[in-house]
């Protein structure tokens, strides 16, 4: 057979063609990982319950590395010279695959990003796991070829070729029909690569972790020594559910009477909330209402050593996040940690009767002892609490009545949903806690705007009524959805539900979800159930009570879900779409 130098280009051309192919492989791989890991808030335990869960392992280019692998291995066999002479392009074949799988690879990650509702953020963190995770795909990369290089070559033999099937042949020495397991090797280790990188995002993180930490820590002393300097009052809100629409109603309220700042939309973690001290927070700001959010125990504890509270809410006690914490005691304990910061710091605590399990508020009170008001339709009110009388849902919002010291207060607020009116009690009793009067408190709620995506109502002349309840639903707002429906649907009309369901619920995943299914039943004319395989207990319970009044049909994802409802909407209808399922739970991700 002819031979050629080792130095050839064309020899060396195929193994660095195939090198970058690679490297293109795990760059679209890896932006297409990061976008889930990012939404996984970057933690590795989190990410790969995750993976496990969607088996998010790759498929498409592993199936053609390894028939490529398989393929070389079948020609490394002693080939007749009539075989060669009709088929030298045979020869090739194993690279083409090569090349197929990196290209089908790089095309399934494009496509996983692309219909993404939430697109990766390149932040600066996610530049330096990237680049990290770079450089660790190319030592990978490299370690495999130098392997493959070292796979067995064996002794070349003689078979007859045409003239054509030898320039094939001459040129594509490093595919060499002589027993040359090289080709077959990589494309076995291009296998490994392909199940690794996922692993590589993991290492790249962990890997950072000191790195992160002491940039962490430079933004919070920065963040610490600003506050500081300033020192705003400081309310702080946690809850199970509630917090940001309280936030969104007190920040109202309050910004009629001084400048007022509030971390905006559910930043509710140390680092957002040292990054809007950093970049928003100036001497003007009287107020800063600050949401903080429960991770686990602890977590609202450190949040308030960044932010000391003047005065502290603990808006509700539920199921929302049960997931992390597996019990409601250890849910209570967590949010209660806002209440003993602010008793160190000598504020009041404002809870809701309504929102905390009676058992588990009374135990709270008992075991954090301080000044508290109490807000709420329910419990043993004393002086200076604020009772809710009662409420009605209108078509135009809320109106409700409220009592302070023997006195009752009628508020008009164009909100929706029996829960805002849990929310505004507990806005309304901060803003008297701050010293803001009844006139003030009302002229301000009359003007309160709409909270995006919670119960968010739009109306237009000859289109449906839409309300828009698709973030991060909960079994209290979600049943209050499903009210909002009644009012809000035309004569004549359809009220028509499109949801997901859930998440986050724990162990009351599948009790939740039927009740709220035989809810729906009663409340609804058209069910779009969206990943109907995720909350089969929803669907059972739908089924169980449905009387044959309501029509219900599933999909697969919120788009199609919402195609079909557009397609088939009247003017008289309500529509209700109630959460939408981050891409960590709705994606089908096939890679």
């Amino acid at each position: 057979m002819t031979s050629i130098s080792t130095l050839d280009p064309w020899a060396l051309a195929i193994p660095a063609l195939l090198a970058l192919g690679m490297l293109w492989f795990a760059a679209a791989r890896g932006a297409a990982l990061m976008m889930f890991f990012q939404q996984e808030e970057y933690d590795n335990p989190r990410f790969i319950s995750w993976f496990r869960e969607k088996r998010a392992f790759d498929i498409t280019a592993s199936i053609w590395f390894i028939a490529a692998a398989v393929l070389s291995a079948l020609l490394q066999s002693d080939l007749t010279a009539t075989a060669l002479e009709m088929l030298p392009q045979l020869i090739v074949a194993p690279l083409f695959m090569l090349i197929a799988g990196v290209v089908h690879g790089v095309a399934r990650s494009a496509a996983a990003m692309r219909d993404n509702k939430k697109p990766l953020v390149r932040t600066d963190r996610v530049k330096r796991i990237l680049r990290l995770y770079h450089l660790l795909a190319i030592l990978l990369i490299a370690v495999a070829f130098f392997i493959a290089s070292l796979a067995p070559v064996g002794s070349t033999y003689s078979v007859s070729y045409n003239e054509s099937a030898a320039i094939w042949l001459d040129r594509l020495e490093f595919l060499s029909l002589s027993h040359d397991w090289r080709l077959s090797a990589l494309a076995a280790l291009a296998v490994v690569v392909a199940q690794a990188l996922p692993f590589l995002i993991i290492g790249a993180n962990k890997l950072l972790e000191p790195v992160e930490e002491r940039i962490k820590a430079g933004f919070r002393d920065e963040a610490v020594e600003k506050f500081n300097r300033l020192a705003p009052t400081v309310v702080a809100i946690t809850g199970s559910f509630g917090k940001t629409s309280t936030k969104h109603i007190l920040a109202h309220i309050l910004a009629e009477a001084a400048p007022t700042l509030a971390t905006p939309g559910s930043v509710n973690t140390e680092m957002g909330i040292t990054r809007v001290i950093r970049e928003q927070l100036t001497p003007e700001h009287q107020y800063f209402i600050v949401e903080m959010g429960a991770y686990g125990p602890g977590s609202i504890a450190r949040l308030c050593r960044l932010t000391p509270p003047n005065v502290s809410l603990v808006t509700a006690v539920g199921a929302a996040h049960y997931e992390r914490f597996k019990t409601l005691e250890t849910v209570a304990k967590a949010k209660f940690e806002i209440a003993e910061a602010v008793f160190k710091n000598g504020g009041r605590a404002i809870v809701s009767t309504d929102g905390i399990p009676e058992h588990l508020l009374k135990e709270r009170l008992s075991a954090v002892p301080g000044d508290y008001i109490q807000a709420g339709a329910s419990g043993d009110l004393q002086p200076g609490d604020l009772r809710l009388k009662e409420y009605g849902l209108t078509p135009d919002g809320l109106k409700i009545a409220l009592i302070e010291d023997g006195e009752e207060h009628v508020l008009v607020v164009p909100l929706y949903g029996r829960h805002q009116a849990g929310n505004v009690v507990m806005a309304v009793a901060t803003a008297r806690v701050l010293g803001l009067p009844w006139a003030a408190i009302k002229g301000s709620l009359a003007t309160v705007p709409q909270i995006r995506y919670r119960l968010e109502v739009s109306r237009a002349d000859g289109a449906p009524t839409i309300i828009n309840d698709a973030y991060n639903s909960n079994p209290i707002g979600f049943a209050a959805a499903l009210d909002c429906l009644d009012v809000l649907v035309k004569e004549g009309g359809r009220r028509i539900l499109v949801t997901p369901g859930m998440v986050e619920l724990g162990a009351l995943h599948e009790a939740e979800h039927e009740r709220l299914g035989r809810m729906t039943a009663k409340q609804t004319d058209v069910v779009c159930v969206v990943t109907p395989d995720r909350i089969p207990s929803y669907v059972r319970g739908l089924e169980a009570e449905n009387d044959g009044s309501t029509t219900v049909m599933t999909f697969s994802t919120q788009d199609d879900a919402e195609t079909w409802v557009k397609n088939n909407w009247q003017p008289a209808d309500a529509v209700l779409f109630e959460n939408n399922l981050p891409d960590l739970y709705e994606a089908d991700v096939r890679f």
